[in-house]
């Protein structure tokens, strides 16, 4: 390989090894790799070609090239020193050197001596751009200083300390429009703003101390009597009382700014309007970004929830929301803000700041920018509790129509069946009757056969009176006429007598009846009705009894209450019809194929009767062929409570006759009535009078009050309904009296109202008694003679 080939191939090489060894002295200059190397490859080319022209016949020199004087012109322009260019030569000599000894080459003395004078010479030609005249370089620095002062798109100047311009360029003339001999001649601060020359010649007085200006705006007059607005920075030079300053036209900007901060105040009053309308509104207000997060709550929210910015905006307002319904909410609005972007509306409940949850209506509608771009959601909450209470109770309205009209239409089925029911129970016993009586009338019955139609006829006969007094029973219930002979009855007996009157048909369908009495249960009530009861629940018990079947009879005192128990091991009761067993003209079987007859009135009858005696009547059964249990809870008399010795209740004579026993337990009690009409006090005065009582009356509570202070009564008789204070206020007032004005007096409570839950809120208000109106006189008297000898009267002085 010759020198020539060597710079032709390892050209690459070469620069890699010169970079490395050049690189250090070029590092504090901060040159890049291109700069570093610049025209080297090119100057290797020159160098190959040099070496291979030469023969060695003939040492011929090297014509001269510009590439080195623009290498050099470059390396001046970098920063370099003529050290340095001569260094990075003389290291490119003996790079080229070293690699041709490393690839032993054989280089002839010829070409050598041409490679080191064309490097010579090339370092000259760099080195000469180093020495150019110092008075033409700086001739053409100042006039590039004058031609960048003269076009710079800045105002400059140079003012003396005497307050007068000595230099300005043209664009400070352009921009002022005063010429640069009348800037001259006039003082600077004679085109100051008035408004402005006082700091303007405080900033003089800084720079004439050396005091720097960074930057500083005043408003300079233009020829046309314009201001403009500069922005100065100047640097002092006292020793020369100089000021070197540049300024620049602000004018636009200063406008500008003005009208931005304009408006900004424009938007913040906006927004304040916007926020001042939006906490006074009626309603909640609210604004999400578009990632649903909330931004902006009105107070009306904060004041409705109580929650404040810190825990409401974001997604923190979710946490008012009731927990059964803060999921589908929080759903809804993420899917509107990432998904749709339309608008919704829902109904939730809204924590109140008291705790309390309300309905609530949340409207959202999407907002965008002029370019379509989704911004988020603004949206209003309203309470409609008001109006949801409104709908419920309006859907609660019409379930009750429709049920009054379904039981309106099932009442008309009911009449329609029962119609059906009533005459085919009426018919049956009927045909029977009129059949045996054609008979009869032909006269060729035989005597046994005759005996039989009359027994069937006086069977039937009864059998449809009963229907007929079932149903008066029905009309006087209706009507509220049926009425009770109050009387204290011995359960036991009233037991007995009904299971003597249906034994014989228990017997006649194989059905056992067995009874447990508790003899010493005892009642306020009507016998017959109460007779009436046990029969119906027995009758009824032995009729759904297949035979070979039981029937089981209990009677029991439990606490204050007599129960008497109907168990049966019959067809039992579905329990779809449980609810209706008391109900009127209700069977569970009305259909034509029923097995038994009836018309659905016993038990209606029974429960009517019971709760009259202030009493209560249930049914249950497992369900069908499992049984039925019927179970009667009367209170126990009062008369329970009574002196055993005391001689036995008032009974009206046998035997008629004007005169009349008087009850000797009635003798010498005093008794009040306080009754605000005439007629009934007049009535219970001779009823009472006529049993021994010594009686004083009362047309008010106010009256009675005074009398019962004044006389101190063994026993108290009060109506309920009276004008002014009633019965209940009278009785609650005489109860706050101390026992020795009459505050335990004994008291009856007469009243028109007859229910249960009458009978027990006269017993809460303070009364030991009830009475229903009209009033029994026998009942009345055993009450009254009970309450005379239950309670200590008071001594009288």
């Amino acid at each position: 390989m010759s020198l020539a080939e060597l710079l032709e191939v390892d050209r690459d090489a070469l620069v890699e090894d010169w970079l490395a060894r050049a690189g250090p002295f070029f590092a504090p200059l901060r040159l890049t790799r291109e700069q570093c190397i610049d025209a080297l490859p090119a100057f290797l080319d020159e160098l190959r070609d040099v070496v291979e022209a030469e023969t060695g016949d003939d040492f011929r020199p090297v014509h001269h090239s510009e590439a080195s004087e623009a290498h050099g012109r470059q390396r001046l322009r970098l920063g370099c020193d003529v050290t340095l260019v001569a260094r990075e030569y003389g290291l490119l000599r003996d790079c080229i050197l070293a690699r041709a000894e490393q690839e032993d080459i054989d280089v002839p003395v010829a070409q050598v001596r041409a490679l080191c004078t064309r490097i010579d010479t090339a370092l000259r030609e760099a080195v000469s751009q180093f020495e150019l005249d110092s008075s033409e370089r700086n001739r053409k620095e100042v006039e590039e200083r004058e031609r960048f002062f003269q076009l710079s798109p800045d105002m400059f100047c140079i003012a003396g300390m005497d307050a007068y311009f000595k230099r300005v360029n043209a664009y400070f003339v352009q921009v002022l429009g005063w010429s640069e001999t009348e800037l001259y001649r006039l003082p600077f601060l004679d085109l100051v703003h008035p408004d402005d020359q006082q700091a303007t010649r405080d900033e003089v007085v800084k720079l004439s101390q050396g005091i720097p200006t960074l930057r500083f705006e005043n408003r300079y007059r233009c020829k046309d009597g314009r201001y403009k607005w500069l922005a100065w920075a100047a640097r002092p030079v006292p020793e020369l009382g100089l000021i070197y300053a540049a300024a620049r036209d602000i004018t636009e900007a200063r406008a500008a700014t003005h009208e931005r901060e304009r408006l900004l105040e424009v938007v913040r009053e906006s927004e304040e309007r916007f926020r001042n309308m939006a906490d006074h509104a009626p309603v909640m207000l609210w604004v999400t970004d578009p990632d649903g997060a909330t931004t902006y709550m009105n107070r009306g929210w904060y004041a409705f929830t109580g929650q404040t910015e810190a825990n409401g905006l974001a997604f923190g307002w979710l946490d008012a929301i009731h927990p059964d319904d803060r999921e589908r909410t929080g759903r809804i609005f993420l899917a509107a803000s990432n998904d749709n972007h339309q608008p919704f509306r829902l109904d939730y409940r809204l924590r109140c700041a008291d705790g309390v949850y309300r309905w609530s209506v949340d409207t959202g509608s999407p907002r965008f920018d002029a370019e379509g771009r989704f911004l988020g959601y603004i949206g209003s909450v309203i309470d409609i509790s008001d109006r949801k209470q409104a709908e419920v109770e309006r859907e609660a309205l019409l379930a009750r129509e429709s049920a009054a009209r379904h039981e309106a239409e099932e009442a008309n089925q009911l009449k329609d069946e029962f119609l059906a029911t009533v005459s085919h129970e009426l018919r049956t016993p009927l045909t029977a009757i009129l059949g045996w009586v054609q008979l009869l009338r032909t006269g060729h019955l035989p005597e046994s056969r005759r005996e039989r139609a009359l027994e069937t006829m006086e069977r039937n006969a009864r059998a449809q009176g009963q229907l007929i007094e079932d149903l008066l029973d029905v009309s006087r219930i209706v009507s509220g006429k049926l009425k009770l002979d109050v009387e204290p009855v011995d359960l036991s007996t009233v037991v007995h007598q009904a299971l003597d009157s249906v034994r014989p048909a228990a017997d006649a369908r194989g059905v056992h009846v067995q009874a447990t009495v508790d003899s010493s249960s005892s009642v306020m009530g009507d016998p017959q009705r109460l007779q009436q009861v046990v029969w119906n629940l027995l009758s009824n018990a032995v009729k759904f009894t297949p035979r070979g079947g039981h029937v089981r009879l209990v009677v029991e005192r439990q606490d204050s209450l007599v129960e008497l128990t109907v168990q049966d091991t019959g067809q039992g009761i579905p329990a779809a019809f449980l609810p209706h067993v008391f109900e009127r003209f209700r069977q569970a079987d009305s259909g034509t194929t029923r097995k038994t007859g009836g018309l659905g009135l016993g038990l209606s009858i029974v429960r009517h009767i019971v709760e009259m005696h202030g009493g209560t009547v249930a049914v249950a059964s497992e369900g069908e062929g499992r049984g039925a249990t019927f179970t009667v809870r009367l209170p126990l008399s009062v008369m329970q409570l009574r002196d055993p010795t005391m001689a036995p209740s008032p009974r009206p004579s046998a035997v008629p006759g004007p005169e009349r026993v008087r009850p000797a337990e009635l003798n010498g009690v005093r008794v009040l009535v306080v009754d605000d009409e005439e007629d009934a006090r007049e009535l219970l005065r001779t009823l009472l009078e006529d049993s021994g009582a010594h009686v004083l009356t009362a047309g008010s509570a106010q009256e009675g009050l005074q009398v019962l202070q004044a006389e101190l009564p063994d026993v108290l008789v009060s109506d309920i309904g009276m004008p002014g204070t009633d019965g209940y206020g009278f009785i609650e007032r005489v109860r706050a009296l101390p026992p020795d004005r009459g505050g335990r007096t004994p008291a009856v409570a007469i009243t028109a109202y007859a229910r249960s839950e009458d009978r027990t809120r006269v017993l809460r208000a303070g009364f030991q008694s009830h009475v229903p109106k009209p009033v029994e006189p026998v009942e009345l008297l055993a009450v009254l003679a009970s309450l005379a000898g239950r309670f200590e009267t008071p001594s009288k002085s």
